[in-house]
């Protein structure tokens, strides 16, 4: 899948200090994942329309309201991604690369009041803290293809002089001599556009990128169950987002097929920070003790977020039997904008199966089954720069920001099912899902699926859940208008173990 990217006009790069934002900036934010307890985890996060664990308060808060009793439950676990990515065209090789860490899932607190007269069995509350995504992923690709980062750095030079380029991409290409005006008419030109194109694509490129950090919310959940029959709940969510990249690409002319060039390095480093709010609403009615059914509305959450930003060049050549190696580093970039992520609609579906006999008392297999879907339009994400940055330059900016969004994402609708076998003391679970593409104009789907099982004693539980997530995507490591670009596909499986310890207080 070929992930389309919008070039920037070349106003924006002048602009001095400028992070410009793209789409898949917007998407990493608003892209989440179902977490919860290691419950929610086997079940495929499935719980809206049943609820009793604290994963509802990023879904349905309504299913707060069916604790029956308060407990406390911490959810630690371990994230294993593999990343297998190939420069597309010729005989690229694939490149695997694995990474484990350890991973917080969630802790809370629910505290259950039950009112003594009316209607209203419980009024409970809800505290804690969820990790909805995690960025940590690490990828390694590496193969010939025509074209060259130089051919992206002219394009941003051409037609300014070398005070009016920008300090992070065409000034420091300037800088390190990877670009130059032979002519001084203001067109530019690199070692590489100097030879044929079929020449130029014996040139061999790499590149590694590392990404951590995460997206926290802190959760504050009311619920409410009236007369076992309507249960109704908020959560007024604050998520704290930490996102770092470093990326080092390297072209190399390893047959000295290239006059005067040898190699370049170029490195990018940015971290994202910010905080935002959100509030998500949803009801559960109990049509009978079999079947239930829920829905739920989230609102966009409003990010502040701040971009901290710098990149070097390194360009080594030979001119006249003489080699040189220059350096060019950027000054520290800062960049604080606001980013709108979509409304979320999501539709719950629970049936509860068995029990115990009522006329022996033996316990017989029980348990549910469960189905969520989910409606997400990423293409209404929008950023804001305009509250720092009050100019026609960066209201433009933000415009073509928006309409980048506009134009590569579209709507998505996600299918997940679960179910749990409950005997005695012990629940086996397992769960599906398939989610639709982000990307406009594409019609694939990736896949997940989920195991899990537990132990539930009258005054703790123990549980543990697995998850697999497989996705392809697509990558382009430099944009260009007119020169060939380069693609590396990615295949992706990610792994989450998660044990979860309650107590039932």
């Amino acid at each position: 899948m070929k992930i389309k990217i919008i070039f920037i006009g070349l106003f924006l790069l002048a602009l001095h200090g400028v992070q410009a934002q793209s789409f898949s900036d917007a998407l990493r934010y608003s892209r989440l994942d179902r977490n919860g307890g290691a419950r929610s985890i086997g079940v495929m996060g499935t719980l809206g329309a049943l609820g009793a664990d604290f994963g509802v308060l990023s879904t349905n808060p309504a299913g707060l309201a069916s604790y029956r009793r308060s407990e406390l439950a911490l959810s630690p676990g371990l994230y294993h991604i593999t990343n297998n990515s190939r420069l597309t065209g010729g005989d690229n090789a694939i490149y695997p690369d694995d990474l484990n860490r350890f991973h917080f899932n969630n802790g809370n607190i629910i505290a259950v009041h039950r009112p003594r007269r009316g209607r209203w069995k419980t009024a409970n509350l809800g505290i804690g803290i969820t990790q909805l995504a995690t960025y940590r992923s690490q990828r390694y690709w590496e193969g010939q293809a025509p074209g060259s980062l130089t051919d992206r750095f002219v394009e941003l030079a051409d037609g300014l002089t070398p005070d009016e380029l920008d300090d992070f991409e065409g000034g420091l290409a300037y800088e390190a001599g990877a670009i130059y005006d032979p002519d001084g008419d203001l067109f530019y030109t690199s070692d590489i556009q100097l030879v044929p194109t079929d020449r130029s694509g014996l040139i061999r490129k790499n590149q590694t990128i590392t990404t951590s950090g995460y997206q926290n919310e802190l959760q504050l959940g009311f619920a409410g169950n009236y007369d076992d029959k309507l249960y109704v709940g908020a959560t007024i969510g604050v998520p704290i987002l930490n996102y770092e990249e470093s990326k080092e690409y390297q072209e190399v002319d390893e047959l000295d097929t290239i006059p005067f060039f040898n190699s370049l390095n170029w490195q990018e480093n940015l971290q994202s920070s910010g905080t935002g709010i959100n509030l998500k609403l949803g009801f559960i009615y109990r049509i009978n003790q079999m079947f239930r059914v829920g829905a739920a509305v989230h609102t966009p959450t409003a990010f502040a977020i701040t971009d901290n930003y710098s990149k070097e060049l390194t360009y080594n050549f030979t001119e006249n039997g003489q080699n040189y190696n220059l350096d060019a580093q950027s000054p520290d970039g800062v960049f604080d904008y606001r980013l709108y992520t979509p409304w979320r609609l999501i539709g719950d579906i629970g049936i509860v199966l068995g029990g115990s006999d009522p006329s022996t008392g033996i316990d017989r297999p029980s348990g549910f089954l469960s189905a969520e879907v989910e409606w997400v339009d990423y293409s209404t994400s929008s950023f804001n720069f305009t509250p720092e940055f009050d100019n026609p330059g960066f209201r433009q900016a933000e415009r073509i920001a928006n309409q980048a969004i506009t134009d590569q994402l579209q709507d998505a609708l996600n299918l997940r099912m679960g179910g749990e076998l409950a005997y005695k003391i012990f629940r086996f679970r397992a769960g599906l899902g398939f989610s639709g593409t982000e990307y406009a104009n594409e019609e694939m789907w990736s896949r997940s699926w989920s195991a899990g099982l537990g132990i539930r004693e009258e005054k703790f539980y123990i549980d543990l859940g697995f998850r697999r997530q497989t996705r392809e995507e697509g990558y382009i490591p430099y944009a260009t208008s007119t020169a060939p670009e380069i693609l590396v596909n990615t295949e992706q499986v990610q792994d989450l173990f998660v044990m979860t310890l309650g107590i039932k207080l």
